[in-house]
């Protein structure tokens, strides 16, 4: 299989901030195959260039800015973004960015998921909001379905349910 890594974009002390982190961190304790690779990226978007680029296949998670309600998720490559659309990640340094200038140092992955997920609020507190909470499961099952089926892709293994 090829080298797939799950990374959490977030900062879990902002309330919804940290989704990302979240999310890669529940899906870590699920049973799936060897071979994916789970990362705490943290809230600079510079970071992930430490990551992407030992990577053939990413899916990154994180709270973006978007149209929607709280606990709406979206996944999307990096190339479907342009400036029509508004998606932007929540944290000063922009993630499109870093992934561009990934691609100009040679180190981008073959392949980039996005899975953004529209936050409720973002203030000092290391929980998520209620309407993220609710929505965890949910959120978790489309995850961990991106990531099985990108296994699947590859000829590995389905984990157990």
């Amino acid at each position: 299989m090829a080298k797939l890594g799950v990374l959490g974009i977030g900062n879990t002390l902002k309330g919804d901030d940290g989704i990302g982190i979240v999310l890669v961190n529940r899906l870590q304790d699920k049973d799936i195959p060897g071979g994916v690779e789970f990362h705490e990226v943290g809230t600079s978007g510079m970071n992930i260039l430490h990551y992407l680029k030992d990577l053939e296949t990413a899916v990154i998670v994180d709270a973006i800015r978007s149209e929607g309600e709280p606990g709406e998720s979206v996944f999307f490559h990096p190339d479907e973004v342009d400036s029509d659309i508004e998606v932007r990640s929540t944290h000063d340094a922009n993630l499109l960015e870093a992934i561009e200038l990934s691609e100009a140092m040679g180190e981008r992955p073959d392949r980039i998921f996005i899975m953004g997920v529209i936050p409720k609020d973002m203030p000092i507190r290391d929980e998520l909001s209620p309407a993220l909470q609710e929505k965890l499961p949910e959120l978790l099952g489309k995850l961990r379905d991106k990531v099985v089926s990108l296994i699947e892709e590859e000829g590995g293994n389905t984990p157990s349910s």
